[in-house]
């Protein structure tokens, strides 16, 4: 794709690694984005600035340009090198459930280290090459399946926005038990609770019929995670 160096709507990887004029780089881009990337999980992803990002290099605001020009940029190269995270086998795991499920994790536990991911991701930034090396992977693990062109890049939507989402919410409940000392059990039992009074309200009668069901004994976090993600495989593969 052809663009001026300044052009934010181009995606960086079309870009040369460096403007047409300026010292010789003394960074990689991926040294850009993981500085960027340590302020992101310390601070949050507002924190992220140019400036921030310079500083941490140990260098000038003006000198980042000659790597990223626009905070775009910057996102796009953020977004991308937390796919480089994901760790593939040499073989996958036997069978497409097993080696989806195991993706999966990596996802959910990526989100977690960096739960600002999602919100970056809304809109999504263009794909860049770690992105490309995760989906021609899961490609490669849904080869076998029989799913259409369409069907499989949908099926790797559903469960990467799924993993993804959840490892973001693992990671704010883990700061709320940091912050203020509530307890995993009395994060669980909240939302519990809501439902029990509004089940017995009287105005929500499908939802006093399912409460009305034996309870299952209570799953932890990452128990809920797995049960969902096998609806979401089965569901997609057809099992």
């Amino acid at each position: 794709m052809a663009g001026t160096w300044t052009d934010a709507s181009v995606p960086i990887w079309s870009l040369p690694e460096r403007g047409e004029r300026g010292p010789r780089l003394r960074h990689s881009r991926a040294e850009v984005a993981v500085a960027a990337i340590r302020i992101a999980d310390a601070e949050g992803i507002a924190a992220v600035t140019m400036r921030r990002v310079a500083a941490e290099l140990g260098t000038g605001t003006m000198s980042l340009y000659n790597y990223v020009p626009a905070k775009e940029h910057l996102v796009q190269l953020m977004a991308d090198q937390t796919a480089a995270e994901y760790a593939y086998p040499p073989s996958p795991p036997p069978g497409s459930r097993a080696a989806i499920a195991a993706v999966a994790r990596q996802g959910r536990d990526i989100a977690r280290r960096h739960p600002w991911l999602p919100v970056v991701m809304n809109p999504p930034p263009p794909m860049g090459p770690c992105t490309l090396r995760y989906i021609d992977y899961f490609l490669g693990l849904l080869a076998g399946t029989g799913l259409g062109t369409a069907a499989k890049m949908e099926t790797i939507a559903v469960i990467n926005g799924f993993a993804l989402m959840y490892g973001a919410m693992q990671a704010a409940l883990d700061d709320e038990r940091a912050r203020t000392g509530v307890t995993e059990q009395e994060q669980q039992a909240a939302p519990v609770k809501i439902l029990a009074e509004a089940a017995a309200s009287g105005s929500y009668p499908n939802l006093a019929a399912a409460l009305a069901s034996p309870s299952p004994q209570q799953r932890t976090a990452d128990q809920n995670f797995e049960s969902c993600l096998i609806r979401l495989i089965d569901g997609a593969l057809g099992g």
